[in-house]
């Protein structure tokens, strides 16, 4: 998880954070993608790291059984990248160049599509963020917005009535 946790600091200083618009957009764009990725290895890996199953299923090179403490700080450590996709999404979203804010939208609604519990945790953030770029200048990135919206939307009322959400 250190080789993961040093891709998405490098996409996030020296890409999200860059003085090129093009390596700003492909930092966002490539962010939203490795939150698929951690997504998808969550999917394939559903005890973080722990091998409780005996299939034939390949797993990435860990401890054959992980102590509690090394569990929760490997669960802390997937925490901490996802935290900090947002975080540089989120800074993109509030970028000077419309294109970059674009993409930044676009990548938000695929972070939020495919790691849903962060939107719900992240909530008046996201809320903060969606309320200025539905008044950006530029009519392309107040449509992500409304995208961005429906998908924010979609994801609160599965945790409200999941239970794991209150509006109090």
């Amino acid at each position: 998880m250190h080789k993961v946790r040093a891709i998405l600091l490098l996409l996030s200083d020296d890409y999200v954070r860059s003085t090129s618009e093009d390596a700003r957009k492909g930092g966002v764009v490539a962010l939203a993608a490795c939150a698929i990725g951690l997504k998808k290895w969550n999917e394939n890996h559903p005890n973080n790291a722990s091998s409780s199953s005996n299939n034939s299923t390949t797993t990435l090179p860990l401890s054959p059984s992980p102590s509690p403490l090394e569990h929760s700080s490997f669960e802390e450590a997937v925490l901490e990248c996802k935290d900090l996709i947002l975080a540089s999404v989120i800074h993109a979203c509030q970028d000077h160049s419309q294109r970059v804010r674009y993409y930044a939208t676009e990548s938000l609604f695929n972070v939020v599509k495919v790691i849903p519990t962060l939107a719900v945790q992240h909530f008046l953030i996201l809320f903060e963020i969606l309320r200025s770029l539905y008044a950006d200048v530029d009519l392309d990135v107040r449509s992500g917005a409304e995208l961005l919206d429906k998908k924010l939307k979609e994801v609160l009322v599965g945790a409200i009535n999941a239970g794991s959400f209150s509006v109090d």
